[in-house]
């Protein structure tokens, strides 16, 4: 089920063209990217998205209805956006109980969420004494205040350093995990959404390029399926392997790991081969190319 629907949008500001004749869908419970550089037109899709602007042209809906004319479409979605600002100098606990208040989140339903997103040893620091990385995950705090349905993220890893980028990464995982919480994120640092995204809307110079689940565009523009394949026989598999018409390449890596490529369409008949062989196969996964060759793929077929 799809809970975004843009159709043919396109939002102008004055001489500018933000977005330009803009179609996609996001299906429910997923985690998608918003892919592209910046002035992309990223930005300007999350505020349609939630509701801050209405289209110059024509229409989008956010959970069947339209975002700008509905405030309780606009409940059902948190928000963070890329430069939020804070009152620095008081309390984080201070801070969210007043959040709480405002949305009639009760003590326990809060005190669930500081667990879940890590503040409980930093509650009774004033936000301005915080780490960047801790700030973010104030942010998130926020938005995550009422249990929205859908979450909505401008550049939750801008201006952390790498641990710090991984540690939110790996948050924004765990918590589309333990609350089903549907997610847009959008980046214009392609590869840090490799292991958070399942689906993608790729933008350019604000036009949508293609969008969709990562394994079918995958397919749609690469040449081959790579997957990586622990095993404890490792010359019989590569035996059985080699025989099969569709298969490019079979790589050891080690003594127990193959790289394995195989024609595109044989993808899914490949994954049941593997679940087939499950005596000598202890487990697989498949390795797409990084995000940014993909980016460069889907921008090559365009021009």
């Amino acid at each position: 089920m799809a809970i975004v629907e843009f159709s043919g949008v396109t939002k102008r500001f004055r001489n500018t063209v933000a977005l330009r004749e803009a179609s996609f869908t996001i299906p429910e419970r997923s985690i998608t990217a918003f892919l592209g550089p910046n002035g992309a037109g990223k930005t300007t899709s999350m505020k349609l998205i939630m509701g801050f602007l209405r289209p110059t042209k024509g229409n989008l809906t956010v959970f069947g209805e339209d975002p700008f004319r509905s405030e309780e479409v606009r409940k059902r979605i948190g928000f963070m956006p890329e430069k939020p600002v804070y009152p620095m100098d008081l309390p984080v606990e201070d801070f969210l109980e007043h959040l709480a208040r405002l949305r009639r989140v009760g003590k326990t339903d809060l005190n669930r969420l500081v667990r879940l997103v890590g503040l409980e040893k930093v509650l009774d620091t004033k936000i301005g004494e915080l780490s960047r990385g801790y700030i973010q995950r104030v942010g998130i705090a926020q938005s995550l205040l009422g249990d929205p349905e859908l979450l909505v993220l401008d550049e939750p890893t801008a201006s952390l350093d790498p641990a710090a980028r991984r540690e939110i990464l790996e948050l924004l995982k765990l918590l589309h995990k333990e609350l089903g919480v549907s997610m847009i994120i959008s980046s214009h640092i392609i590869p840090e959404l490799q292991e958070v995204s399942s689906y993608c809307v790729f933008i350019d110079k604000g036009m949508v390029l293609d969008y969709g689940y990562l394994g079918d565009l995958w397919k749609k523009y690469m040449t081959e399926a790579v997957f990586t394949i622990e095993t404890r026989d490792i010359n019989t598999l590569a035996r059985i392997l080699i025989e099969k018409p569709y298969i490019k390449l079979v790589k050891k890596v080690d003594k127990s790991l193959l790289e394995v490529a195989v024609e595109p369409e044989y993808y899914k008949s490949f994954e049941g081969l593997l679940s087939e062989l499950g005596q000598i196969v202890t487990g697989f996964s498949f390795k797409t190319a990084s995000l940014g060759d993909l980016y460069g793929k889907i921008v090559g077929s365009r021009s």
